[in-house]
């Protein structure tokens, strides 16, 4: 019976695992998961250097957003080659958030920052 199951595998390619590394790597999009961050932001918002009294979650919240979808959409790039892309980017996320380009662009980069950390434990504390 073994030598039937070897030579089954050996006809069989397609049952050949590949070789080398097994283990799936994540991609950006895949760490990326935006009810986990919308929750994390909300928690954390007003702990931030750049928070300023009188600015609601709501009026932050699109600049984060536009961190995390920008760390997918623009995977390869640094911030600093993509922030005027992230800066239209913004401008159509913004809704009704009361914070212009200069005063949300270091909650975008916060954003952003959070998926500098490749381990998800680091990522959530």
């Amino acid at each position: 019976m073994a030598l039937f199951t070897e030579r089954r595998v050996a006809e069989n390619r397609s049952a050949i695992p590949a070789s080398g590394d097994r283990r799936r790597k994540s991609t950006m999009a895949e760490r990326v998961n935006p009810t986990v961050e919308e929750v994390f932001w909300r928690d954390n918002y007003r702990r931030e250097p750049y928070f300023e009294r009188g600015y609601t979650f709501d009026d932050y919240y699109p600049a984060y957003r536009t961190g995390w979808e920008g760390r997918v959409r623009y995977a390869g790039l640094t911030y600093e080659q993509c922030e005027r892309e992230l800066q239209r980017d913004y401008q159509r996320n913004r809704g009704n958030s009361q914070l212009e380009w200069a005063k949300c662009r270091h909650a975008v980069r916060a954003g952003w920052d959070r998926f500098e950390h490749t381990d998800p434990f680091e990522r959530s504390q």
